[in-house]
């Protein structure tokens, strides 16, 4: 029997909840102006809103403790906030996504508030993490293209 993919409708409601609840404003810089502007946790929470950066996030946090990954799937979206929207999270239990995005949120809220744009830079630090301990892969580039060996691909 196999498992059906997780219920992004229940993950966005949960993450709405938790967003409302904290009582912190969730927060995103305008990079190109640098005027710090708040979302409503409704917006934060939506697939077409913040919800594929959140997802992102508790991604990174989850592949770093397991070396494994969500299953995530963000497609290009011109009418959404970030340019993506999630489509769909793998199979699997709910649980560990949510904990893990509950995590990143943790690693990334400010006494005052949640600036989202925190969490990219905590994602790019465990990506760097992650590359030297060789648990993300790098991007072949010609120098650094896998080869054949005996023992099979080596980069």
């Amino acid at each position: 029997m196999s498992e059906l993919p997780i219920d992004l409708g229940r993950v966005s409601a949960v993450l709405e909840t938790l967003l409302r609840d904290s009582g912190k404003p969730v927060c995103i810089t305008d990079l190109p102006t640098g005027t710090v502007q708040v979302v409503t946790p409704e917006l934060a929470a939506s697939p077409a809103g913040l919800l594929p950066l959140f997802l992102a996030a508790g991604d990174t946090v989850w592949r770093e403790e397991t070396g494994r990954r969500f299953g995530i799937e963000q497609v290009d979206d011109p009418q959404s906030l970030l340019g993506v929207r999630t489509e769909s999270i793998g199979a699997g239990p709910v649980t560990p996504v949510l904990l893990s995005v509950m995590e990143a949120i943790g690693q990334a809220e400010r006494p005052d508030m949640l600036l989202v744009n925190d969490m990219s830079r905590n994602w790019a630090t465990a990506t760097d993490r992650m590359r030297r301990l060789r648990l993300y892969p790098t991007e072949a580039t010609p120098a650094s293209s896998p080869t054949p060996s005996a023992g099979g691909m080596q980069p």
